[in-house]
Order: structure tokens, then C-alpha cells, then sequence
């Protein structure tokens, strides 16, 4: 037995198969037709999606346009065999390797061609802020816009309609996308002012935007005690801010003979009390009033101060205890600087699934 299978053995002799040159040449040639009229296939989808693109709502055109991307794989097929290009031999390997080369193609190229500059299809962005909303006459309202456009900016006008119809047009400081105007009051109006902001882009394409901001003697006032009141150490001090200063919040304080003093709010107002430093015993204790407002575009935070535009004066007891204390900590929270945070659209989602299951699929044919 041993024998016979040595026999065997001799006679099995490995052969190298040969080499036919001319199919191989033949289906290379096959090969790159085959990857230029995908490549090209792709790029003509492409261009025919861009027009399907720009005429659908929003809302839905992103998913029809790839599903359209996905049919158009059938039509490929019968491409090739319209072309006469043999594809007789063509396997599900090479069917997919074909398919995603076509769908690679259009996908990167429909995100470009939807893209500037070959497309823009919206208005500039214009996010306005009044900060503050409401101001005592004396103070200014610095009026602030982030301001982008993926195509490009052309112009910006802004202009203030005055409680007596007078229209201004301040010019505006840049820092990047922020864009921030100053209206000084130096009338000392109070009532409306009518802010209307207009900016156009490139394509001309317009976005308007309308706020209204206040002057008023009232945002703050004193509500307790009556101005000129003799105090002692735990008198409470109250005033009133108009909530319409800031949607954001405010941080509230006051300065006693220079000192400042931060204000706590309790209730619906927001009180102190001469037991802190600043104020003097036995002496008049001449107070100011403040609201510290803020407005952020991402990392960018433009500040502005409400100044009471009355004073008040306070005499005080010949305590000892009064103006023995620190300032009390602040309950107050203002807007805080934060990066800008990118949520990837329904294109970019598509790229970066194509990306992924290429990769898979070329990770699988090796």
C-alpha cells in the first residue's frame, strides 16, 4: 500500500497554468471602460440631480434626490450592455465595485455642485441682538448681528427709527461674523426705537429683520424706602428692574460712595442694606444703580450697563455696625461664551455613510 501511494506521488508533477496575455490585456482594457463610463455616469447623474435639487422644497429634496441617485445603478447596467462592453463574466465582486464607483461619484460631486460656488439657494443669516432691550436716557444700546452667508456677503444697512420719525444710520464696528452698533441717545428720547436690519448676499438673496428697543426714567427705581430716608443697618433697600431689560438675565449692583455693592433679588425686586462696606455711619451715603447685561454669538459676547438715571441719597444712623460687611455673593447668571456647535446635514450624512461602507467593502475584498 505504502508503495502504490509513493507511486502516486511521482507521478502528480505541479503544472503553472499559462498565461493568456491577450484576455488578460483584454479585460483590463474592459475594466478601465467600465470605471471611466461609472465615473462619467456618476458625474452626469450628478449634474441632473443639482437641477432636480434646486427646484424642491427643502424639506424632502435630500431624500429624493438619493433615491434617485440609488435607481440610477439599473440604469448603468443597461449602459454597459448598450455600449457592447462584455460583462459576461462579471461577478457580485465586480458588480458592487462598479455600482460604488458610480455612486461615489455622483455623491461627491451633487455635494459640490450644491455647494458655492456653483449654487446658493439660501438668504445670509442674521441673528440680531438689542443689549440692552430697555435703557434709562443717559445709557447707550449697543445693537449687535451675526451675520454669515455661505456664498458671500454684499451689503449691510441698518438703520433707527426714532419715537419722532427721525431715521439714523450709525456705522458698525467687525469682529469676524459679529457685526455691532452703538446708538448713543444723545437727544435723550425715551419711548420706541424701530432697529431694521438688512443684508444681502452676492446672488441677491435678502434676509430683513425688525427689533424694537425703550428708553423709559423707570427701568429702575427705588421701590423702598423713600429716597432721603434716614436708615440704620438693617433697613432694606429695594428697587426694581423692568424685566424687559433682557431676556438673558441680569446681574444687579449699586455703588455707595464709590464702593459697589451687589444687589440680591428677592421676589420681584432686589434689595441691600447699609450693613455693607461702602456705606458710611453718620454721614449721607449717595447711591447709584446698575444692571449689567449680555448677549454671545458662540465664543463672541458683546456687554452693555443700564444706569439708573436718577441718584439717590440716604443719610445714615452713627451705628458702628453699618458698612461692616462684604458684598454679598450675586444669584445673578449671565449668558456665557460657547463654541460653535455643528450639526451635519442630510448631505453630509450621506458622504459620510458612502465613506464608511467603501471602506468595508474594500476591507471585505481583501
Amino acid at each position: 500500500m505504502a508503495k502504490r501511494r509513493k507511486e502516486k506521488e511521482e507521478e502528480y508533477k505541479f503544472k503553472i497554468p499559462e498565461f493568456d496575455e491577450k484576455e488578460f490585456v483584454r479585460k483590463e482594457r474592459r475594466n478601465a471602460k467600465v470605471t471611466f463610463i461609472s465615473f462619467i455616469f456618476g458625474v452626469f447623474i450628478a449634474i441632473v440631480s443639482q437641477v432636480l435639487w434646486a427646484g424642491m422644497s427643502p424639506s424632502y429634496r435630500w431624500p429624493l434626490i438619493f433615491l434617485l441617485g440609488l435607481s440610477m445603478m439599473s440604469i448603468l447596467k443597461y449602459i454597459l450592455i448598450k455600449l457592447n462592453i462584455d460583462t459576461s463574466d462579471f461577478g457580485r465582486k465586480e458588480w458592487i465595485g462598479t455600482f460604488f464607483t458610480y455612486f461615489f461619484t455622483w455623491l461627491v460631486a451633487l455635494i459640490i455642485l450644491v455647494n458655492p460656488p456653483f449654487y446658493d439657494g439660501s438668504a445670509p443669516v442674521a441673528d440680531l441682538a438689542l443689549i440692552p432691550e430697555m435703557q434709562e436716557p443717559g445709557g447707550n444700546v449697543t445693537i449687535a448681528a451675526y451675520i454669515a452667508d455661505n456664498a458671500g456677503i454684499k451689503s449691510i444697512n441698518l438703520s433707527i427709527k426714532e419715537p419722532n420719525g427721525k431715521m439714523v444710520y450709525p456705522d458698525y464696528r467687525q469682529d469676524g461674523n459679529v457685526f455691532v452698533w452703538v446708538y448713543e441717545n444723545d437727544n435723550n428720547l425715551t419711548g420706541n426705537f424701530t432697529v431694521t436690519l438688512s443684508v444681502e448676499d452676492i446672488n441677491g438673496y435678502e434676509v430683513e429683520t425688525n427689533k424694537t428697543f425703550r428708553y423709559s426714567k423707570n427701568v429702575i427705581r427705588l421701590l423702598y424706602p423713600e429716597n432721603g430716608t434716614k436708615v440704620n443697618y438693617g433697613t432694606p433697600i429695594r428697587f426694581y428692574f423692568d424685566n424687559g431689560i433682557s431676556s438673558e438675565g441680569i446681574f444687579t449692583y449699586y455703588e455707595v460712595n464709590g464702593i459697589t455693592v451687589n444687589l440680591t433679588k428677592s421676589g420681584e425686586f432686589y434689595e441691600s442694606s447699609p450693613m455693607y462696606y461702602g456705606w458710611r455711619a453718620g454721614e449721607n451715603n449717595s447711591i447709584r444703580v446698575f444692571a449689567k447685561v449680555r448677549h454671545c454669538f458662540y465664543d463672541k459676547c458683546i456687554n452693555n450697563t443700564v444706569a439708573d438715571s436718577s441718584y439717590y441719597i440716604f443719610p445714615a444712623e452713627d451705628d458702628p455696625s453699618i458698612g461692616t460687611r462684604g458684598s454679598p455673593e450675586s444669584n445673578a447668571k449671565l449668558p456665557q461664551p460657547h463654541p460653535v456647535s455643528m450639526i451635519p446635514g442630510f448631505g453630509s450624512l450621506l458622504t459620510i455613510i458612502a465613506i464608511i461602507t467603501i471602506a468595508l467593502f474594500m476591507r471585505r475584498r481583501k
